[in-house]
């Protein structure tokens, strides 16, 4: 953790300098619901958390730690990002919404966690839209924001008034999403991949 950390309101300010909002936005939007289904979405949430590393040009250094998926190079703090569509801003009307998002696993079902577990931030991304909500805010019994421990998973039972918002829908231009077929793509490397093993010497004995 790091020893000087500064405010949610100050970061968020920060790193939105940082952060290309479009081509985020774009690569989001373009990958769309193709990387919904159970088998795909450890893709959809890898491709969404290292564009990061790209569109805030390093700043952000995927990690895929426990607790962490980003150090901060810059500052030296730990992020954890968390995306859900709609998580902060309803689709149509772009109304707040509060978020109750995943964060890690409970093994061992704990009713408390130890402060030192969390990221020093939580980034909550959705499709067009950007938050962040400190670890000391969600600490802070004066606040609603708050851990949900349940029988396998602590949940972030978040407020849209505690998020200081980085980029909201309407700070985004016009998308013209990109064509790719992420699905199809994949099976093609994976059948490269497949056949770029020879033939083994038993075999070959076979085929002759």
């Amino acid at each position: 953790m790091a020893s000087n950390v500064p405010s949610a309101e100050k970061y968020a300010n920060d790193l939105a300098k940082s952060l290309d909002k479009q081509r985020y936005a774009t690569l989001v939007q373009s990958v769309g619901d193709q990387l919904n289904g159970r088998k795909d979405r450890f893709d959809k949430s890898d491709v969404i958390e290292r564009c990061l590393e790209v569109y805030t040009d390093g700043r952000l250094k995927w990690v895929d730690d426990k607790g962490r998926d980003f150090i901060d190079t810059e500052l030296g703090l730990d992020i954890e990002f968390k995306y859900e569509q709609d998580a902060l801003f309803t689709k149509v009307r772009q109304n707040p919404r509060d978020p109750n998002l995943r964060l890690i696993n409970n093994l061992g079902e704990r009713n408390e966690i130890d402060p030192d577990e969390l990221a020093d931030f939580f980034v909550v991304g959705q499709q067009n839209s950007m938050g962040v909500i400190s670890k000391q805010t969600i600490f802070n019994s004066n606040l609603p924001s708050k851990l949900e421990f349940d029988a396998d998973v602590v949940m972030g039972d978040f407020y849209f008034e505690d998020i200081v918002i980085m980029f909201r829908p309407s700070d985004i231009g016009e998308i013209e999403t990109v064509d790719v077929d992420y699905k199809k793509r994949k099976m093609e490397m994976q059948m490269e991949l497949i056949e770029s093993i020879s033939v083994s010497g038993a075999e070959q004995q076979k085929l002759d």
